[in-house]
This record gives structure tokens, sequence and C-alpha cells, in this order.
């Protein structure tokens, strides 16, 4: 190796990376403003810090912890979240004096902010809490009066099937997300919706739907269009097709009064009405009750009418966030393609043409299009986020016709003084006539091509997302410490056509998941790969497929499963959503004649006899998605067994770590000193 190790990428380079989100461009073109997120190591925490860019002095101005900008129609306002310890507040940021001024200080924090399109008006959604629910003729009990601070809390009570949302920690807190307006004149505030509905918050969010929060508003001010569910109160057996079914409504700004404008028979994510009011585009899809069905875009007219799809012509799944161009005539849309984070244009007669395919990814994993967003300026310039492989993403603008304008931000310069391992792009064979798969291979920087590497296989959760190029710190940590790492978007990936993900359907995993073996034996036979030290390790759906092919196979000196499914029947109901994922990515509840048989065959406990392959396990102990139990059992199992096998919990933490930098950094070491005690010397060249 000829780079210094002082250059090399460290587990404690999470506490450079500086990731730039939600870039909000004023309406006059001269301010970008965006989030900026960092992981802070006194409190071992992430920080969302908000910036503005003055686009014609170059001056990026700080204003502190924060989030949620949004501009006024004037571009002289910003209102914006602040992150305090007190209570809630919403902010403005006066880009002509550079104050700032708390507008409203509230009972619950504020969330989708929206201005009204004369500027005097901003809506936004907090949650109601409710009043505790008497219970007639029910006195406390008779030793009530007994208890004191010191004594243990009381049972928590609840009624409710869906009672934790990942990435909230504890239970749901009791209550509805109404719309309220505030008026900037006097400060005062205004409740707009009533009613047992949602909103917007965590309930609102089910697996890639946000089935409300997004505020829009028609031209002249005087209705708010929202989707959302709005559902009938149920009884007996529990109908799964209303966990996403929502619909598009409009409410009149004067009194709240309701008006239903779809009855779409499946979920509507994020409506938005065109700037001239004569059409509300929306994202989602008709129910057929499957395991993935692929977002498409839909239009209608304002005054009621037909729906009508604008499918891509790949098609394509689309991201939920939208932009309507300034002058009505089309929209703008990012979708995965191939492996690229992508805007596209889409015209009203559904004529798509792609701006740019250098959209950024998550520099955590190295997912495409993660978490991404874009914001559009009245002369049609755009702001996003620009990816790369050897930096992490950076505010950009991109022309109206999709020529690249400059990048605005330098939060990632400290890459520069990294050695940054190269990404090499291919495509990998499977069985004869079988399918390729597209794949990026990351060697150590200034490593021998014919170097005999070993080799991670890095498989991505979801499973319906995908792995891209740009810069992700994980593959990079394991590259610097001397691995080669494949990362493959095997079937079932975004970005290669409705087909490749319908491949999954009620069949997950599969026998056909076990072509990432062959996958694996073509990247090895390039070259460059010691084929004896060839590790697997996988996150979440990755993982279902890490517990998969180690119960078929004994190819890889070691394994990793990271917060993992590997009973079907306990993970459906003890998931956050069981309202869901029993009916969605499998046939039918449990219970159901047959689906025992079912749900065992595609769970890896079932094969768990089988493996060989020592294994470690690791989990998050907040984990609602694939709760702790999942990994604890396979653990336990693989032990019974008499596999070489161990467990990493995680305490306070949730579904991929995101609350706490150290458990990544932690969980480098971990797999890595696993992976070294499981490989065999490497050969001597002779």
């Amino acid at each position: 190796m000829s780079v210094p190790l002082h250059s090399a990428i460290l587990p404690q380079d999470h506490f450079d990376i500086k990731l730039p989100s939600d870039p909000k461009i004023s309406p006059d073109g001269r301010f970008i403003a965006y989030t900026r997120t960092r992981a802070d190591v006194a409190s071992d925490s992430w920080i969302a810090e908000l910036a503005v860019i003055d686009r014609e002095s170059g001056v990026r101005h700080e204003l502190g912890p924060a989030g949620q900008p949004c501009w006024a129609p004037d571009s002289k306002r910003l209102a914006f979240v602040p992150a305090t310890e007190g209570a809630p507040t919403i902010a403005l940021w006066h880009a002509g004096t550079l104050a700032r001024s708390v507008v409203v200080t509230l009972p619950q924090q504020a969330g989708n902010l929206s201005w009204s399109p004369d500027g005097r008006l901003l809506a936004f959604v907090s949650r109601v809490a409710e009043a505790p629910a008497a219970v007639s003729g029910v006195e406390p009990a008779a030793w009530e009066h007994l208890r004191t601070p010191a004594w243990s809390a009381p049972g928590i009570y609840s009624d409710q099937l869906v009672r934790r949302v990942e990435g909230i920690d504890g239970e749901i807190a009791d209550g509805y997300h109404h719309i309220f307006l505030l008026d900037l004149d006097t400060g005062a505030t205004r409740q707009l919706t009533d009613g047992p509905y949602q909103h917007g918050g965590p309930l609102t969010g089910v697996t890639k739907m946000t089935l409300a929060g997004h505020i829009s508003w028609t031209p002249d001010g005087r209705h708010i269009v929202m989707s959302m569910q709005r559902p009938a109160p149920q009884s007996g057996v529990y109908d799964p097709k209303t966990t996403i079914a929502a619909d598009v409504y409009e409410f009149a700004v004067g009194d709240g009064a309701v008006r239903q404008l779809t009855d779409f028979g499946g979920p509507v994510c994020q409506a938005s009405v065109s700037p001239d009011g004569r059409w509300i585009a929306f994202v989602g899809f008709r129910n057929e009750m499957k395991s993935f069905h692929t977002n498409l875009l839909y239009l209608m007219p304002r005054a009621g009418g037909p729906v009508r799809a604008l499918p891509h012509p790949a098609e394509m799944e689309v991201h939920q966030q939208f932009q309507w161009l300034p002058d009505s005539s089309g929209l703008l849309l990012l979708l995965p393609d191939a492996g690229d984070g992508c805007i596209a244009r889409v015209s009203l007669d559904g004529e798509w043409r792609t701006l740019t395919r250098d959209v950024g990814g998550s520099a955590a994993s190295g997912y495409v299009l993660y978490q991404k967003g874009f914001s559009v300026a009245r002369d049609g310039q755009i702001a996003y986020l620009r990816g790369a492989a050897a930096r992490t993403d950076e505010v950009a603008v991109l022309a109206a016709d999709g020529g690249a304008g400059p990048t605005l931000s330098n939060e990632s310069d400290w890459l520069a003084q990294r050695a940054v391992a190269p990404v090499e792009a291919m495509w990998l064979e499977t069985r004869p006539g079988g399918p390729r798969w597209q794949a990026w291979m990351l060697r150590p920087a200034g490593a021998p091509a014919d170097e005999q590497l070993p080799l991670i296989v890095w498989l991505h959760g979801g499973p319906y997302l995908a792995w891209c190029p740009h810069f992700a710190l994980i593959p990079q940590i394991w590259a610097a410490r001397g691995y080669a790492v494949l990362m493959m978007n095997p079937r079932g990936s975004l970005g290669y056509g409705a087909a490749f993900t319908q491949e999954l359907q009620h069949d997950f995993p599969g026998q056909d998941d076990l072509l990432i073996l062959d996958a694996v034996e073509a990247a090895v036979a390039r070259g460059g790969i010691d084929p004896h030290r060839v590790h697997l390790a996988g996150e979440s759906a990755g993982g279902v497929l890490t517990g998969w092919l180690l119960g078929h196979s004994q190819r890889f000196a070691s394994a990793s499963v990271i917060y993992g499914v590997l009973d079907w029947t306990s993970q459906v109901l003890a998931v956050d959503r069981p309202d869901y994922f029993p009916f969605y990515w499998l046939p039918g509840a449990p219970w159901k004649p047959g689906m025992q048989e079912q749900y065992w065959a595609r769970s890896p406990l079932s094969l768990v006899d089988r493996v060989r392959t020592p294994t470690l396990v690791l989990c998050g102990e907040r984990d609602w998605r694939t709760p702790v139990a999942q990994s604890e059992m396979y653990y336990t199992a693989l032990k019974l067994c008499g596999v070489d096998a161990a467990l990493v919990r995680y305490p306070d933490d949730n579904h991929s770590f995101e609350w706490h930098p150290s458990h990544w950094m932690d969980l480098v070491e971990q797999v890595d000193r696993w992976m070294r005690g499981h490989s065999p010397a490497p050969a001597v060249k002779p």
C-alpha cells in the first residue's frame, strides 16, 4: 500500500460527516436554505442545523439547531422550526436584516410548514393531545393512595393496534395531528381541522408511503389541499386495505369545511395544486395487495374529473417528493435508475426527460436517493443534493433545462485529506441464461489490481431499496482496513423497472435469491480477490438474505446478520406495522389455512440446523421494525445447533442505528474483528 496511514478513513470520521438535506431555494432564486445533520461527539447523537447560502454574496448564514425551512412567497422571510429545550416555537429569518424572531410558541411541535400565497398566513401541522378519558363508574383502586414517587410506574394500557412506529422511542402519544393557521400579523393561531383524523405525524408513515402531512394551498388562498386518510370506524375483523387507503381532500380556509376530491382505491401521497390552480398531482398506486406496488405520478383536474397516470416509460418507481414547474406545464420528480439518483421532468402529456443523474445517496450505508429532496425557484432553477463517489452530498444548482450549475456548499471538504477507495461499476452474471445484476466493487486506495484481498459481500436492506456508487462511510471504512467490498443490487432492487421488483412477490426470500452466490463467484472470478476469504454481511432485508444464504451454502468464511428477520410469524405480529406486513409482504395472516407452512418456508430460522458458517448477530434493543427478539432467537438457535456465533445488542437504539453514531462505529469494529478472527491466512505468493 502506498497510501499514508494517517489519511485512511476511520470509524471516528463519523464525527466529521456533515450531511446537507432539504435544500429550499427562495422563489427569487437568490437564497438556498438547507439542513445540515452532523454527529455530535459530546452527546453521541445527530444534530440538525440550519444554514442559508446567499448566492449573490457567497456568504453562508448559520441559524443554529433548527430544521424545516420554508420560504415566504416574496423571498424576504424564511420560516423554520428551532430545536429548543423549552416550549416548541416557529421562528422567522429576515433576509433583509439577517435578524431572527420567534413568531409563536406552541404546546406541541410544529411540522409541514406552508405559506399562504399572499404571505399573511403560515399553515402547519401539530398534535392535539387528547384529554384523559373519563372511566364512568370506575373508582381508583383502594391502594392507590399508598403510591409514592419511588414506586414503579403503573401498567401501560393500550387498545390501539399500532402502538409503536419505527424511529419513535416508546409508545405513540395519544391525540390527533391537525392543521393550524398562524396569522403572521397578529401572531394568533387557529385550528383549521378537527375530528379523529391524522393530518400528519408518525402514524401516517407506512413503509415508503407518507399518507398525510403535505399542505398545498390553492393560488387564491381560499383552500388547502391535502392527501390523507379519513377512515370510517372499523369493528370486527380488520380490513388491511384500509391501512394504506388515502384520498385527496380540500379544506376551506374560512371555516374548515371538508370536501373529498377522489375515491382512488389506494394510497395517495403529497397531493399538490399546480401554480395556475388547474391541476392536482399526487404519487400513489391502485392497491392490489401486493408485496410491492410501483409508485406512479397521477394528475387530476382541480375542478373535478378523471384521474390519469403519467407512468415512467421504463416503469421506474418515482419518489413521493415532486415539484410543479413554475409555469404549470409539467412536474419534476426523483427516481432511481440503474444505481443513479435522477431528477426527471414530465410534461402534462406524459413525455419524460431526465435532467440529471447525480443526485446523492445515503452517506452511511450507500443507498440511492435515500431521504433526498429538491426545490424549484420561479425561474425554474433547481436546488438539489449533488452526489459523488469521493465526497458526501453537497448543495448544488441545476438549470431549468438540466444544465449543471455550481456546487454551493463545502460540507465534504474534509474528505480531500482522506484516501477514498475507488468504486468500480460492474454487471455480474448469475446462472447461464439468467439475469445480470448491477454491482460496485470498492478496493482499498492504492491497492494493486492483482493483490488477493479479502472480500465483504455487503447486502442492502429494503428489500425495495438499492445501492449506488456514491460515497458511503461504512464500506469505505472496510476498504480502508484492507477489504474489497462488493455491493450488488439483486432482484427486488429499485431502479430496474417494475418487473424486477415484482420478482419478490410473496417470494422473499426464495430460491432465486440463491443467485447471489453465482454473482459472488462472478465477482471473484474477475481477479484480485482471495476466494478463501469471502465474508457475508447484510442489514435488515440484507440480514434476511444473509440468514437465507447461510442455510443453503457454506461458501463464506464468516457472516454478520444485522437486524434481520429470521422468523416471519413472530415478526409480523411484533413489528411496528402489524396492519401491513402480514397482508402485503405475505399472502395472509399466519393463522389462516396454509400460512404457517408459507411463513416457515420463508424463515431463515427454519434452516438454522444447516448453518456451519461462523455468524455474528447484531441488533438494536429499541428496534420496532425488526424487533430484537428476531436476532436473539436466531443467535440462540445457532448456539443450540453448535455454530460458532456471537450476539451484539445495542441499548437505546433503533432500526438502522439512527440515534447514536457510536453504535455504527462499534458495529464496524465488531464485524471487522469477527471477520479477521474467522479468516484463513492469506495465500503466500510463490
